[in-house]
């Protein structure tokens, strides 16, 4: 079994992440929970405001949780 880097694992982590955090997003404007208007004015990709304060937390969620994730990967995992 491959040990993956705490990179190769934070990239994956990063786009399921992101993957959720849209899909979840979608779901409560769908569900009429939230209003999106204002968000959407400045989250417009790369460059804008909310979607950079988004991808931010994202990429740090995702590097944090990294080294735990490749724990699962190590062969002297104890938590098993």
């Amino acid at each position: 079994m491959k040990n993956p880097t705490d990179q190769e694992i934070a990239e994956r982590l990063i786009n399921i992440i992101s993957d959720g955090f849209n899909r979840s997003l979608g779901a409560l404007e769908q569900a009429n929970a939230i209003d999106t208007k204002k968000l959407r004015a400045h989250y417009k990709g790369i460059g804008s405001k909310f979607y950079d304060v988004v991808t931010e937390q994202i990429d740090y969620t995702a590097r944090y949780g990294a080294p735990a994730m490749r724990e699962l990967f190590s062969d002297d995992n104890t938590h098993a």
